[in-house]
C-alpha cells in the first residue's frame, strides 16, 4: 500500500495505517534526528515527537503521497528548534560506545574514516547539515529536500555546494596534522 492510501486511511481514523507509516519511515526519521542533534536519545525523542505531531495534524495533509517530505520537514524544524534551545553539544563519542543493542547509525559510523566524516559533519550549521543528511544519508533528491525543508531547489543546491566545500576543507585540515606526525 502506498503512502497516499495510508494517509487517506489515517485521515479516516485508521491508526493501523499510522503504524505502517511509522514502520516505513522510523529509521529515516531517527537517523536524521540523530545527525542533527548529535544525540541518540534526543534523536529518538524528536523522531517520535515528529510522528506524533504528524498524526495529530494528518487531516491538514492534502497530498498523502507527500507524507515523507512532510514528516522530514516537521522533524527537521523540531530538531533545529531543539538545537537552538539546547545550545549544547553531545559528545560525538556517544555514537561510538558499543552498547548491548547497537543502532544502525552506530554501525554505519564505526570506522575511523566515518568518525572523521561525522565530526566534520557536526561542524556544519543546522541547515547545511540537514541538507547533507537528507541528500547523502537518506538519498533524497534536491526536489524532495526542498519540499522537506521548505526552501527552493536553488537554496538546496547552494547549501550542498557550501557544505561540500566546508567538509572537504575540514577533512583536509584534519589529515594534515596526522600526516605531519607520521612523517616527523
Amino acid at each position: 500500500m502506498n503512502d497516499k492510501e495510508l494517509v487517506s486511511r489515517m485521515q479516516h481514523g485508521d491508526m493501523q495505517a499510522f503504524d505502517e507509516l511509522y514502520e516505513r519511515y522510523k529509521d529515516d526519521a531517527y537517523r536524521l534526528a540523530c545527525l542533527i542533534t548529535g544525540s541518540r536519545t534526543d534523536g529518538e525523542d524528536l523522531a517520535q515527537e515528529a510522528f506524533v505531531t504528524c498524526a495529530q495534524s494528518i487531516k491538514s495533509l492534502r497530498d498523502g503521497s507527500k507524507f515523507r517530505p512532510w514528516l522530514l520537514k516537521t522533524l527537521s524544524r523540531a530538531a533545529w528548534k531543539y538545537c537552538r534551545k539546547a545550545k549544547r553539544e553531545t559528545p560525538v563519542s556517544e555514537f561510538f560506545d558499543a552498547g548491548e543493542s547497537e543502532s544502525a547509525l552506530s554501525a554505519v559510523l564505526r570506522t575511523d574514516e566515518q568518525r572523521r566524516l561525522y565530526a566534520a559533519l557536526d561542524t556544519l550549521d543546522e541547515k547545511r547539515r540537514v541538507t547533507v543528511v537528507l541528500y547523502y544519508f537518506d538519498d533524497c533528491s534536491v526536489r524532495e529536500i526542498a519540499q522537506a525543508t521548505g526552501v527552493t531547489e536553488g537554496t538546496v543546491k547552494s547549501r550542498l555546494f557550501s557544505a561540500r566545500r566546508h567538509l572537504r576543507q575540514a577533512l583536509t585540515e584534519e589529515r594534515k596534522p596526522k600526516e605531519a606526525a607520521n612523517h616527523g
